[in-house]
Order: structure tokens, then C-alpha cells, then sequence
């Protein structure tokens, strides 16, 4: 979250190359294509991720376009994941574990048969976890070609880089401190002196960026 809210923190990136004329047509087809899906209750799958609209995380509907508002795109990536509780997964187990020696008069059982009876249990029970759902804000300026996604996480920058290039056929490039102070350099010429900065996604570190005037 970060775009609706009264406060928030975001990584800036610039989409490498031209998109096209027809960049409201390019994302509206992405968004529809790669939506987000509901894990199936049946499944064993762990984790979904796909787009949603940034006003109803509920809501993959994109066809009003109600995403575009020039020049911007907003829009949200969700992110589903499910766990099984370590000591439940580990009590369970046991329980298993327990019935089988019974079944099979056996004492100890192989690391064949164990790892077997795991991925049973883990099957089971993932399929009684419900699904934590997490949302990441995304404004595009169209004009600019400049994205922000409402995270600094680093694992979710990292997903959110390779799903919009999936989705869009477009690669994204980080925007650090780094890069955003020698645009400003570039802009006030020699009014400016940079003296040492680190170039991070997880952070930075500003040592002096002084006015020379």
C-alpha cells in the first residue's frame, strides 16, 4: 500500500526503451492477462501474484480503464502466499508418523517412508491454510516513463522487476540516489559537487552532496 495513504515509502524506477504509441492499449492487455487468481482451495500451490486495481484489491476488472489517468497508470501488484505453521506441520507429522508405525508394525521407519508421509501432511494441511494477501501500489507517469512501486522491500522489488517485465515487455531500471543526484548535477551543472555516496537498493548513505556556490 502507500498510493491512497497518508504517508509512504517507494523505490523510483525508468522504463528502459520507448513503450509504443499505444501504452495505455500495451498495459491495459498485461493487466488483464497476467490479473491476479485466487489460490484454489484444492491446490497445493504456496504463493499468487498477479495485478489488481489499486482502488479494490478484490477487483481485477480493467476494461473502463479507470487505471489511466493521464499521465498516469495506477494499479497494484497482490501477492498471496500460504504457510503452514512450523510446530503444526511438526505435530501433524508425528501424528502420522504414529498411525503409520501402527499400520505397519514397524519400529522406525525409512527416510523413503518419512519423506513420503512429509509431503503428504504438507499437502494436506496447505491445502487448510488460507492465503495472506499483501499489496503493492504501482504509479506509472507515462509521460516521463518514471514508476513507482509503494515498497522497499527488497524481495518485493525484485518480484515486482520481473513480473512487469513479464507482463509488459518492458525492463525497469532502479533509480537509486546515486543516479537521481547525478541528474541533479547534470541539471545545475557546477553549482553542485558530489563527494561520496553509495549506489543501494536496501539504502544509502548520503557522506556529502553540498551546494558550491
Amino acid at each position: 500500500m502507500g498510493l491512497y495513504s497518508g504517508s509512504s515509502s517507494y523505490i523510483r524506477y525508468k522504463v528502459n526503451g520507448e513503450p509504443g504509441e499505444n501504452l495505455r492499449e500495451t498495459v491495459l492487455a498485461g493487466l488483464k492477462e497476467f490479473s491476479f487468481r485466487e489460490l484454489d482451495t484444492l491446490s497445493v500451490k504456496d504463493k499468487s501474484m498477479g495485478w489488481v486495481s489499486a482502488e479494490n484489491m478484490a477487483s481485477v476488472f480493467f476494461d473502463d480503464l479507470h487505471f489511466a489517468k493521464d499521465p498516469y497508470l495506477a494499479f497494484s501488484l497482490r501477492i498471496d502466499t500460504r504457510r503452514i505453521p512450523p510446530l503444526a506441520m511438526k505435530a501433524a507429522l508425528l501424528r502420522e508418523e504414529m498411525k503409520y508405525k501402527k499400520t505397519t508394525k514397524k519400529e522406525r521407519l525409512s527416510k523413503k517412508e518419512k519423506d513420503t508421509l512429509r509431503e503428504q501432511v504438507s499437502d494436506s494441511l496447505m491445502k487448510k491454510v488460507l492465503p495472506i494477501p499483501v499489496l503493492y501500489d504501482v504509479c506509472w507517469n507515462s509521460a516521463t516513463g518514471i514508476v513507482l512501486f509503494f515498497s522497499t522491500s527488497k524481495k518485493a522489488n525484485e518480484e515486482f522487476m520481473d513480473f512487469f517485465a513479464i507482463s509488459f515487455q518492458l525492463m525497469l531500471t532502479p533509480l537509486y540516489p546515486y543516479e537521481l543526484a547525478c541528474s541533479l548535477i547534470d541539471m545545475k551543472k557546477d553549482k553542485i559537487r558530489l563527494e561520496k555516496l553509495t549506489n543501494t537498493l536496501e539504502g544509502f548513505e548520503w557522506s556529502k552532496v553540498q551546494d558550491a556556490r
